[in-house]
């Protein structure tokens, strides 16, 4: 088998190139760094051409920043999923596209995958275009396409803007950590192994499905900042501040992987103070403060 990974040199997709790496499946990559454009059709096509599948992960990745750069997180993540699209089903090959739970919007209540789409900000509404683009082609076109909608992804190699890395630099200067309102915004944190399992079990799927990758936890900031003070032994303390302009406007999620479980065969792992603990060591060891 052959694997086209967009994206291999980010957070997402540079974890799915080394797993697959390791189970011995001919991999490429195409990024950027390594003078690849998503925007330069002609070369993504000769990439495509010949390969068993393609895993999509370039995108704009900023749900905050993207209330104040909307133009170019539209653009990225839903012209860079077309020309994707364009070429697999020129070549007829599968594509698997990782979505985001940022496409729900806000809920207290687990979120399943038929839930209404309610985008809050522009990368949120970026990622439900594309995802919904995607079905479109596997209904017009009958295209073997599979969709996966990623709760919160973390650990090793993730953005350093990320709740995690910020808190982390924070506890191990001692300085306050800053948690946004209350502390009490949710999230359903999905560690970086568990997802790339996820997205490899997902070539099982029937084409046109959609799934979730999330853990049915809720975990507020808070809990989150309070891990990181004990896994560190920092003296900070707790601030709580105004939400940034930048804000992606979601204050609460948790997702089911009941269908994940019943289709691929996938459940989490990886327990969340077992994860940020690791987090933690790759922060460590890459000396990021």
């Amino acid at each position: 088998m052959r694997v086209l990974v967009t994206g291999h040199t980010g957070f997402i997709g540079s974890n799915m190139y080394d797993y697959l790496k390791e189970k011995n499946i001919d991999v490429i990559g195409y990024s950027k760094r390594d003078g690849h454009d998503i925007f330069d059709t002609k070369k993504l096509n000769q990439f495509i051409k010949g390969v068993d599948i393609v895993y999509h992960f370039v995108a704009y990745a900023k749900p905050g920043q993207s209330i104040t750069e909307p133009t170019t997180a539209i653009k990225v993540n839903v012209e860079s999923c077309l020309n994707v699209l364009e070429a697999c089903r020129k070549h007829n090959v599968p594509l698997i596209y990782p979505s985001s739970c940022e496409i729900y919007g806000n809920s207290e209540k687990p979120i399943k995958e038929d839930f209404e789409i309610k985008p809050t900000n522009p990368y949120a509404a970026s990622k439900a275009a594309a995802d919904r683009i995607c079905h479109s082609y596997y209904e017009s076109y009958g295209m073997d396409i599979k969709i996966v909608r990623l709760f919160n992804p973390y650990g090793p190699r993730q953005q350093v803007n990320k709740i995690c890395p910020i808190f982390y630099s924070q506890a191990v200067r001692n300085k306050n950590i800053t948690v946004y309102g209350n502390g009490k915004d949710t999230r359903d944190y999905v560690y970086i192994s568990d997802i790339v399992k996820g997205l490899w079990n997902a070539r099982k799927l029937a084409s046109g499905e959609a799934i979730n990758l999330a853990t049915s936890r809720e975990t507020t900031n808070l809990e989150v900042a309070k891990f990181i003070i004990k896994l560190t032994g920092s003296k900070s303390k707790i601030t709580f501040v105004k939400y940034p302009k930048e804000f992606g406007n979601i204050k609460n999620q948790i997702g089911s992987f009941e269908k994940a479980k019943k289709l691929i065969g996938w459940q989490p792992e990886v327990k969340l103070e077992e994860g940020i603990s690791k987090t933690i060591e790759w922060l460590k060891n890459e000396d990021i403060k």
